[in-house]
């Protein structure tokens, strides 16, 4: 693959920095690298993870709801002694005194019906009651050793149909909205890696500038003293010199300030310093724009999102409008059952028991509340409908316009070094013509702030490619480098 050739190989530690962090451990760290530890060891991509793991699990609960569940319930001892109104044979009341104990153990086994919206359960229950007195101890049991049941609601609201709708898309979505969060991740880290470049070089820059204008003020003073110069140029020469002292000192403070903020970023402690090496070229790579937004309709989450709040939305009808109709819960249910006061006894001669019962809601009266809900719903379905057709619009005009400015990136580049190239040697010839005469110290200041203004555009094209190229990324979840979809790993542990 061809490639367009940078003039950036390495940008060195300052000398401030090797003489004040002598006692501290120096990491070499490549533009390659930078993108690796940012993605896999950095703290912004443990939030991210952590994020998405909260998603796995939500998603996982959410299908082990429909799995049986199996539970035992049990009451080891329950020990009551109590007063407790007595009827007589006469028909008078009076008051006696209870003594006993109520234990039970009861297990059961339950499934959710997703399609229809009812539950289904099967149970096993042994119950058993002793009775004190100050003669005698009376034990009793009730064992069922099965009560099927089924509860069916009817004309209503079924949960569970959009659950299973609505839970899977948006686990897909919480799975590309971590990879898309990890391109994310690698944007702000190239944004901050090259901050540090520039900040660099804008130190390398004002020291240079720092240094030629010392040596510029001197031979100024030369010249005044021997009357060649007027006072204004010299003291414009000094002017010069000063603002590029400040400038120096400043651009000292400001590289510091960029070196923690990537070093932050990245979770190395403060012992750690960082010798970035700037890519010496960068690919060069055409983006097909239709390829890009297919790519991107496929794997970004906001298409997910935006099909998620729709289903959303309509789910929200179907509730309101279920609560203006009539609402019924159908219960039946089957069992054995049998009493004793032995164990041995509680196998024999069982008796069924059936119940069959239906319950009715029906709003008689409600002042418009459920006829308001449900317009609101329905409102609100509609500008959901509306809102994603132009999020999705908005997305793909998105989508041209980030190729596009990639696409035009390469050639920015070449002109920006170009122009570097240029700056530098319209600067070099000023120099010289200035220290013999020919030329005045405003001249000589254009053209070094042109100089250096070239080279910080240079640089800032760079990084602007690279901005744009993973902003693409995140946008089709696709290496245009590699040509191939980007895999991330979603193992949990």
């Amino acid at each position: 693959m061809k490639k367009v050739k940078s003039l950036i190989l390495i940008v060195p530690l300052l000398l401030f920095g090797e003489a004040l962090y002598s006692q501290k451990d120096t990491i070499l760290l490549t533009f390659d690298q930078l993108i690796e530890i940012a993605r896999n060891k950095s703290p912004h991509s443990a939030m991210a993870r952590h994020t998405f793991k909260a998603s796995y699990w939500q998603y996982r609960s959410y299908r082990a709801g429909y799995l049986p569940s199996l539970s035992l319930t049990s009451l080891p001892l329950g020990i009551n002694r109590s007063l407790t109104s007595y009827t007589l044979p006469d028909g008078s009341d009076t008051f006696i005194e209870r003594r006993g104990n109520n234990s039970s153990v009861q297990l059961n086994l339950a499934q959710k019906v997703p399609f229809t919206g009812g539950e289904f359960s099967i149970g096993s229950a042994l119950q058993r009651t002793d009775f004190f007195t100050d003669s005698l101890t009376a034990t009793s049991y009730m064992l069922n050793p099965i009560n099927i049941s089924y509860k069916q609601p009817l004309f209503t609201f079924n949960p569970y149909k959009w659950e299973r709708k609505i839970e899977p898309i948006r686990y897909e979505e919480a799975k590309k909205q971590f990879q898309s969060r990890l391109e994310d991740i690698s944007q702000r880290a190239v944004q901050q890696f090259f901050d540090l470049v520039l900040a660099q070089i804008n130190t390398e820059i004002s020291r240079i500038n720092y240094q030629n204008n010392d040596t510029l003020y001197k031979i100024a003073q030369g010249r005044y003293n021997i009357g060649t110069i007027a006072r204004d140029e010299l003291l414009q020469m000094e002017l010069t010199f000063l603002n590029s002292q400040n400038a120096y000192k400043q651009s000292l403070n400001d590289y510091e300030d960029y070196h923690f903020r990537l070093r932050s970023f990245l979770g190395y402690p403060n012992t750690v310093i960082l010798k970035i090496v700037v890519p010496d070229s960068v690919p060069n790579v055409v983006i097909d724009s239709d390829k890009a937004l297919e790519l991107a309709l496929k794997n970004n989450p906001k298409m997910l999102e935006i099909q998620r709040n729709m289903i959303e939305a309509e789910r929200e009808v179907a509730r309101t409008r279920s609560e203006r109709i009539l609402n019924a819960d159908l219960y039946v249910s089957f069992g054995l059952s049998k009493t004793g006061n032995e164990l041995e006894e509680l196998t024999k001669d069982m008796l069924d028991q059936q119940m069959v019962s239906v319950g009715l809601s029906i709003p008689l009266v409600d002042w418009g509340r459920g006829k308001g809900r449900y317009k609101m719903a329905l409102s609100n379905l509609d500008l959901t409908k509306i809102t994603g057709e132009q999020e999705q619009l908005d997305f793909e005009q998105q989508i041209f316009l980030q190729v596009l400015r990639f696409n035009m990136q390469k050639d920015q580049i070449l002109t920006a070094a170009k122009a570097d190239t240029i700056s530098q040697l319209r600067f070099e010839v000023a120099k010289q013509r200035f220290m013999v005469g020919k030329v005045a110290i405003t001249d000589l200041n254009i053209a070094g702030n042109e100089r250096d203004g070239a080279r910080r555009n240079y640089v800032s094209a760079i990084r602007d490619y690279w901005l744009n190229y993973y902003a693409l990324r995140g946008l089709t979840a696709f290496d245009f480098i590699r040509n191939e979809e980007i895999k991330v790993d979603l193992e949990i542990e």
